[in-house]
């Protein structure tokens, strides 16, 4: 299991010569990181003397926040390995043996049925990565200034989780056929990329303000 391995062992596996893990699990590890520094923002807030005068609204959306971020960083990590072990399948798929029609048939229905996956679970990186902003933002407004730099690290971690997520999708939607469903999951991959763009562009500039005493 890549979880399991320390951060020495990942790095050196990620950078051996072979398929897996690769770019789409270094992105999904990089979601959970950002997931793991959202959590800590606001455990250096909850229940500290910074987060004494906020209404107990304030104190519960965060709490929330935080459960969220916690079960986001468990969800990246299985993403993590399903994302390198999907394409295991799939190359497993392309060395079956291919002599009768009978094989050429099982291999094919291997072959498509892979490929649905080493497509989704990207498709599904983008998306769920997207959805921690809600939290980034929570952590962003009221946590604790002195991390607040981590809150900044953090929302540059899941958009260059995106990002990486949807070469992924692309790269896959570039070996398939081209239809509607196809083109519709392109459009809306480039959607969501534009708009993490714009949000971490966005929460970086409030952490620099509140860095510099602007907010």
């Amino acid at each position: 299991m890549l979880r399991e391995l320390s951060i020495n062992d990942f790095t050196k596996v990620l950078g051996e010569g072979k398929p897996t893990p690769g770019g789409g699990a270094a992105a999904a590890l990089s979601a959970s990181l950002a997931a793991a520094l959202t959590s800590m923002v606001f455990n250096l807030t909850i229940d500290k003397k910074v987060s004494k005068d906020y209404p107990e609204s304030v104190v519960h959306a965060m709490k929330e926040a935080r459960e969220r971020t916690d079960a986001f960083r468990e969800k990246y990590l299985k993403l993590m390995q399903e994302d390198a072990s999907a394409f295991d399948e799939l190359m497993d798929a392309f060395s079956m043996a291919k002599t009768t029609d009978e094989e050429k048939s099982l291999r094919k229905e291997a072959i498509d049925h892979s490929k649905v996956k080493v497509l989704e679970i990207p498709k599904e990186l983008v998306q769920e990565s997207f959805a921690m902003y809600d939290a980034l933002k929570i952590a962003t407004e009221f946590g604790n200034k002195n991390a607040i730099s981590d809150a900044g690290v953090a929302a540059i971690l899941i958009h260059s989780a995106i990002e990486g997520a949807a070469l992924n999708v692309f790269i896959n939607l570039a070996g398939s056929e081209v239809n509607d469903e196809n083109i519709r999951m392109k459009e809306e991959t480039d959607d969501i990329v534009e708009k993490s763009k714009n949000l971490k562009e966005d929460i970086v500039a409030v952490v620099i303000d509140k860095i510099y005493g602007r907010q």
